[in-house]
């Protein structure tokens, strides 16, 4: 597998985007994996939360493991929406997050896999959900549970909208130039400390 690792300080941590499931528990609306539909499995119970390997005995994300928690980064590959048509036959809804991705994180074609998410915010649409009144309730629990805003769709950035196909993960062979991409998050950390009002994310 090709992949690049860097570490992200909580100080400058690398934004990137996810997709998340809202499943009703017995806590509540919760966050889950978008593609295990597992009441018992892979909740996000808070606002950060650290990666753990399921398959083997080491800390996640590691080397050549496909371990760690995902999001996605303008000029990597998987499509979020994709995902969403992989998993059409689970009914819960969907919700877009911003994520901060912290500690070790590996890059590769599809996208990146960190040690640590943080929930910037997140953004729903009203039409995705079944009923009007569960949306609310939902948006109420999560942005008091995570301590977020829960934002409309417009603030989702135009490279995760334009990156719509019908599955997730890319077509094979398709491939993404790493040391470029890197270069791209260098330049782009570089003129955020040169002008730290003026926040670009990646």
């Amino acid at each position: 597998m090709d992949e690049r690792e860097l570490q992200c300080s909580t100080a400058e941590p690398l934004i990137g985007w996810r997709i998340f499931r809202v499943r009703r528990t017995e806590r509540g609306f919760l966050l889950t994996a978008p593609l295990i539909h597992d009441q018992g499995f892979e909740r996000f119970p808070a606002k950060a939360i650290d990666a753990i390997c399921y398959e083997h005995d080491h800390s996640a994300p590691a080397p050549g493991c496909r371990c760690g928690l995902y999001a996605a980064i303008d000029g990597t590959l998987d499509s979020l929406s994709g995902y969403l048509i992989d998993s059409a036959h689970d009914q819960d809804p969907a919700i877009y997050a911003e994520v901060a991705c912290m500690g070790t994180v590996f890059i590769d074609n599809r996208g990146i896999r960190a040690q640590r998410i943080e929930i910037i915010q997140l953004a729903a649409a009203g039409p995705l959900w079944p009923d009007t009144a569960v949306h609310t309730q939902a948006v109420a629990e999560l942005s008091d549970r995570y301590g977020v805003a829960v934002v409309d769709l417009a603030a989702i950035p135009q490279w995760v909208l334009v990156n719509a196909r019908p599955q997730g993960a890319p077509p094979d062979g398709a491939t993404v130039d790493l040391d470029a991409l890197l270069a791209r998050i260098g330049r782009q950390a570089a003129e955020r400390l040169d002008n730290p009002t003026r926040a670009e994310r990646v």
